[in-house]
């Protein structure tokens, strides 16, 4: 019942994290480029958000009447996580991924009441057991952009560290 931004929605992470937030009943908005629409809202998404021709912030704000987001879901970082406290409702949620290079935005989250979650990923049963369950049920489709020969994985790591690929 809760609403959540993810931001880069068509990404490994993103992707995966649109559908499992489908999964728990969440409203879900993303931002992506606009060649990748039809793939972010076959995932789920409900609103798709063209990062590069609109301000995420004033569409959220206009698509909630004001209130905001319950979450922001950052993949991305740097400006766009130090932006991510405007679009929260009161008491929101910011989950990131990503390192922080700059000081963020704490006057605006102050304001809400908000809460920051950093997570470092590590193995885990538990979630692993649970990702499987949503596989099995149909409610997550892991998104395969390409296959490579283990002979060109120095290829295919260059291409996820190239900006803008999701």
């Amino acid at each position: 019942g809760e609403s959540i931004l993810i931001h880069g929605g068509a990404g490994g992470v993103g992707h995966v994290a649109i559908q499992v937030a489908k999964a728990i009943g969440a409203k879900v908005f993303t931002t992506v480029r606009e060649d990748n629409f039809e793939f972010a809202r076959s995932v789920g998404a409900d609103v798709v958000i063209d990062y590069k021709q609109e301000d995420y912030i004033s569409t959220i704000m206009r698509e909630t009447d004001g209130r905001g987001v319950d979450v922001v879901f950052d993949t991305i970082g740097g400006d766009t996580l130090a932006r991510s406290p405007d679009v929260l409702a009161q008491l929101g949620r910011i989950v990131s991924i990503v390192d922080i290079a700059q000081p963020q935005n704490l006057i605006e989250a102050w304001g809400k009441n908000a809460s920051y979650h950093f997570v470092f990923t590590r193995q885990n049963r538990g979630k692993l057991d649970e990702l499987s369950t949503l596989v099995e049920r149909g409610q997550l489709r892991p998104h395969v952009g390409a296959v490579y020969a283990l002979a060109d994985l120095s290829l295919a790591h260059a291409l996820l560290e190239t900006p803008n690929n999701g």
